[in-house]
């Protein structure tokens, strides 16, 4: 027997039908252009060009989405300036997570109800609340949660942002936004480098094969990241430290710092836990194009203040 869905949960909406055929045939078309950027390789080898293309346009991925989905529009670690909304706005829909308010409705979805009914993208529940083998429950966390027939209501998890008209244009506009990341930018930048015959090369590596392992790396922090590394807080769910993740998404891989302090702006919070990301977000504050940054100090405080008085809903610890 299914367990009944939790607020905010829909099931077998026309949402997760139009998302599922989506991802789809998002998915297919960059799998087999990562595929065919392979054989390239192969045939042509690896030149600093493609190679280069492939880290630039996966550090401007893991920026949209580590700094813009994540740290900004999902949990307001900072405050910025229209003009950078914007920007982040467009490299956020560049890392091709699907639209902004659904990937903000869907990750405080995850941190309301984590690894527990409700979760979307736990390894240990599924989206009907079952529990999960070790292997169907990598496989439901790493992919299959994408297709699956629950769908977050941004009515209660994005509330905050479904006026937010830029957000709805960069929503509707998301498959050009896609084609520019994965094939206009890539082109331009093969060509101005190399000429006419690094464009295809350009495409294909920093294109297609760098989308496929940006958005594995990305869907990892919801498998390995809930499965395999370091716990440093106790806190009632699954999360982990991981280097190697961590290494891959930017400072994203510090899962486990991150359900402890969904707010900070930081998810490395050692010396030793290296989070480019949240470099990024200093030396922006220092350049003044983004202020009231949120630290963990402040997070404590809150925290104290709200234990002797009202408790905070998980939802309004994340936003």
């Amino acid at each position: 027997m299914k367990a009944e869905s939790p607020v905010g949960v829909l099931v077998g909406t026309s949402e997760a039908r139009r998302r599922a055929v989506s991802y789809s045939v998002v998915l297919s078309l960059v799998s087999l252009g990562a595929v065919a950027a392979v054989g390239w390789i192969a045939q042509n080898g690896l030149g600093w060009i493609e190679a280069s293309g492939f880290l630039v346009f996966y550090v401007m991925a893991s920026i949209g989405q580590g700094i813009g989905l994540h740290r900004y529009f999902s949990h307001r670690s900072f405050r910025t300036s229209q003009p950078m909304r914007v920007l982040l706005a467009v490299l956020a829909t560049m890392s091709m997570q699907g639209s902004i308010i659904g990937w903000v409705a869907d990750h405080r979805r995850h941190h309301a109800h984590t690894d527990n009914c409700g979760d979307l993208h736990s390894p240990h529940v599924d989206d009907h609340c079952r529990p999960l083998t070790s292997l169907s429950g990598f496989l439901h966390a790493q992919l299959g949660w994408l297709f699956a027939d629950t769908y977050s209501d941004p009515r209660i998890y994005a509330k905050d942002l479904l006026g937010d008209s830029m957000l709805v244009f960069f929503g509707r506009t998301r498959l050009a936004w896609y084609v520019m990341s994965i094939v206009v930018l890539p082109a331009l930048y093969g060509f101005v480098l190399g000429g006419v015959e690094h464009v295809l090369g350009a495409v294909l590596v920093g294109g297609m094969l760098r989308a496929v392992a940006f958005s594995q790396s990305i869907l990892a922090l919801n498998s390995i990241g809930h499965t395999i590394g370091a716990v440093r807080f106790e806190q009632g769910n699954t999360s982990r430290n991981n280097a190697v993740l961590a290494f891959l998404t930017l400072g994203e891989g510090w899962h486990n710092n991150h359900h402890r302090f969904p707010r900070n702006a930081y998810a490395g919070l050692a010396w030793y836990e290296l989070d480019p990301l949240g470099s990024m977000i200093s030396l922006a504050e220092k350049l003044g194009l983004c202020w009231d940054v949120v630290r963990v100090a402040q997070l404590e405080k809150s925290v104290s203040r709200s234990g002797n008085g009202t408790r905070l809903s998980h939802i309004e610890q994340t936003i």
